[in-house]
C-alpha cells in the first residue's frame, strides 16, 4: 500500500491505515532504535512511543507519497531524547552512531573532550543530512533509507520494491550523488 493511501486511512480513522503503517515501517523504526540505544528493550519500547507521534503528527504531514525520511527523523530525534533522559551526561546528538565510537577510541584518546561547538556542528550536521535525503526522489530515498539505516541487501531491497538488481544499485548509487553534491557545501564550512 502506497504512503498517500495510509495516510488517508489513518486520517479516516481506519484500523487498516494503523496496521499498514506498522507493518511498512516497523523495521525502520526498531532497527533505527536498536542501533541507537543497543538495548532491545528500550528499543521495542521507543519504538511504540515513536508510531504515537507519528499518529499524533500525520496531520502536519506535507510529503504524503513517501513518508520514510520522516519516521527515521522521528526515531532519531526519540532516541537522542530518551538518551539525554536517561544519561544526560553522556548524551549528545551526534555522538550516537558507531562510526563516531569506534573513530575516538582508534583515535588512542578515549577521553577526547567533545566541545559544546562540536555537538552543535554534530546536530546541524545531522539536521542538514536528513533534510538533504528528504528531497531525494521518492524512490531513491526509499532504496537509500532501506540499504543505510534498515540495513536491507540489494537482493531484499530488489524483491520489497519490485525492481531488478541493476535498478536498485543505480537508485542507491544516484541517492549518493546527489547527497554528495547537496552537502558539499555544507560540509565544506567545516
Amino acid at each position: 500500500m502506497h504512503d498517500h493511501e495510509i495516510i488517508s486511512r489513518i486520517l479516516k480513522n481506519e484500523p487498516s491505515g494503523y496496521d499498514s503503517l506498522i507493518r511498512k515501517y516497523q523495521e525502520l523504526v526498531y532497527a533505527t532504535c536498536f542501533k541507537m540505544l543497543r538495548i532491545r528493550a528500550d528499543a521495542e519500547d521507543l519504538s511504540q512511543e515513536v508510531f504515537m507521534e507519528v499518529l499524533r503528527s500525520i496531520v502536519h504531514l506535507r510529503n504524503t507519497d513517501d513518508m520514510s525520511g520522516w519516521i527515521y527523523r522521528i526515531s532519531y530525534t526519540k532516541c537522542i531524547s530518551f538518551m539525554r533522559k536517561k544519561n544526560p551526561a553522556k548524551a549528545a546528538a551526534g555522538d550516537t552512531s558507531e562510526q563516531m565510537s569506534r573513530a575516538m577510541e582508534q583515535s588512542g584518546d578515549d577521553r577526547q573532550k567533545v566541545t559544546p561547538q562540536d555537538k552543535l556542528e554534530q546536530k546541524e550536521a545531522a539536521a542538514c543530512l536528513f533534510e538533504k535525503i528528504d528531497k531525494l526522489p521518492v524512490k531513491q530515498k526509499r532504496a537509500f533509507l532501506m540499504h543505510k539505516f534498515e540495513g536491507f541487501s540489494h537482493k531484499e531491497i530488489c524483491e520489497e520494491l519490485e525492481l531488478s538488481q541493476a535498478s536498485v544499485e543505480s537508485l542507491i548509487y544516484r541517492a549518493k550523488v546527489s547527497l554528495r553534491k547537496s552537502l558539499v557545501n555544507f560540509f565544506e564550512n567545516y
